[in-house]
């Protein structure tokens, strides 16, 4: 049960316009072949400025606005059956296509529609020069908590990450950053990495650079195939730690080893595994990783995460972007110019964060609090056996009806791909039963599962296609 709660638009110098915001506020509920919408009431509410600054956005939403499910308390550790009332189209049909775009929680839709009200109503009134010295460092406080939060997950020092666009771009800015083909060096992939990165790889193939790509073998990666291509000159092993072809949990601390030993860095992709499996960059050997939040870690797109080792920022990887701050120290910028200073004082960035340029999403930061917040609560070995349950029931039932698995037997990712024997009779009956999945490929099915999934779930798909 919810209710719907609102209070008068206050009068603003730069509000969003009303279509903007009722967009904001609507909770996209998609499916790719059955498409399906479901909106969460929202409302306007008196939105405390230093409250949402400090980083208090579920505390602030819960107490004012007062919408959404009874009983909307959040998951302990291991709470799944909670987990799933948080996710409203778990109410919509069967989703099982997380590894394309997981829907958000109802505590990150919340989230957003406070934000978009202090946008509406409040943001007039936060003029820089309005704003104390304490605001100012209350500011930047969600997003120091959400560094933690992720740094936290991947087994990191905050201080080892930097906000950017998308895993794409992260992986672009460790190529580039690298200076590798100017080196002589060489990349080595393989063809289970994410499809934009290997294009990457082709178009710089093009250009010069010698790359390297090792092909699975029966859709498993050997950490052998990799030994006899690694050498002396290779500067980057890019892996994809979690496959989005077929889920493959790829065994990157024994390519790391390899890597390592002939003097070369690795780059693990993890979007599809970050918050899904255990991921400790440590212990896998992995110096540069770079991950989307639309997937496991359930919010936007347009807003990611790239770790650089702190021993390897501002000198194996070079920032190739530029942000930061400059002072000027002379007439008539000061009435009385510093001499022990230059007429020009730089304030660069330190840390990751001197590979961030311009603002961050905001709106991405506060989903991500929520949603950080969420995974840490519920547990990543929980959220990864859970899964391990549901796909396990696949990888024994499918094959029984034909439908071939291509994910190697004993994976612990949420991923599950199995060929498909006809493909537009399967895509009839999940429209048929409202059952979303990825066909692709010509004939293949991946399904992948999450915390609002449950056995019924994956019963009724093998039902649909049986």
């Amino acid at each position: 049960m919810s209710t719907s709660c609102s209070t008068p638009w206050s009068d603003r110098k730069h509000p969003l316009d009303q279509a903007a915001l009722t967009a904001v506020r609507m909770f996209p509920v998609g499916i790719i072949r059955v498409r399906a919408e479901k909106k969460i009431n929202g409302g306007t509410m008196n939105f405390n400025r230093r409250s949402f600054l400090a980083g208090g956005v579920a505390a602030s939403v819960a107490s004012q606005l007062g919408c959404g499910r009874e009983n909307d308390a959040a998951p302990v550790l291991g709470d799944l059956d909670s987990a799933r009332r948080d996710f409203p189209r778990s109410e919509n049909g069967v989703y099982m296509n997380h590894a394309s775009q997981h829907p958000l929680s109802v505590q990150s839709a919340r989230a957003m529609r406070q934000y978009a009200d202090y946008l509406a109503n409040d943001c007039s009134r936060a003029g820089w020069y309005e704003v104390s010295d304490e605001a100012k460092a209350l500011g930047g406080a969600y997003k120091r908590e959400v560094k933690e939060l992720f740094a936290r997950l991947i087994n990191a020092r905050p201080s080892e990450i930097a906000f950017c666009l998308s895993t794409t771009v992260g992986e672009n800015m460790v190529v580039n950053g690298m200076g590798i083909q100017e080196s002589g060096g060489n990349v080595v992939t393989n063809d289970l990495h994410y499809s934009s990165c290997l294009y990457n790889y082709k178009m710089r193939q093009q250009r010069g650079l010698d790359v390297r790509i090792v092909k699975h073998r029966d859709w498993r990666l050997d950490p052998a195939d990799f030994e006899k291509v690694i050498d002396d000159k290779t500067k980057l092993v890019a892996l994809t730690l979690v496959s989005n072809v077929n889920g493959l949990l790829a065994p990157v601390k024994e390519i790391a080893d390899i890597a390592h030993r002939n003097g070369a860095y690795v780059y693990a992709d993890i979007i599809q595994a970050c918050g899904a499996v255990p991921i400790d960059v440590q212990a896998m050997g992995i110096d540069f990783a770079a991950c989307s939040t639309y997937k496991w870690l359930m919010g936007l797109r347009g807003f990611a995460y790239l770790y650089i080792k702190e021993d390897l920022q501002g000198t194996v990887v070079q920032p190739v972007q530029f942000g930061g701050g400059v002072s000027f120290n002379y007439e008539p910028w000061v009435e009385d110019p510093d001499s022990g200073k230059g007429e020009i004082v730089y304030r660069p960035k330190q840390t990751a964060s001197q590979y961030e340029v311009g603002n961050v999403s905001s709106v991405g930061c506060v989903c991500q609090q929520e949603a950080l917040n969420f995974i840490h609560r519920v547990g990543v070995d929980e959220i990864q056996a859970h899964a391990a349950s549901l796909t396990g029931f696949l990888q024994e039932e499918m094959p029984k009806i034909g439908y071939a698995s291509i994910t190697p037997s004993g994976n612990r990712s949420p991923i599950t791909t199995f060929r498909v024997p006809d493909p537009k009779e399967a895509e009839r009956r999940l429209k048929q039963a409202h059952i979303e999945v990825t066909l692709r490929f010509g004939n293949q099915m991946r399904v992948s599962v999450s915390v609002m999934n449950n056995q019924q779930d994956v019963e009724a798909l093998v039902a649909a296609l049986a």
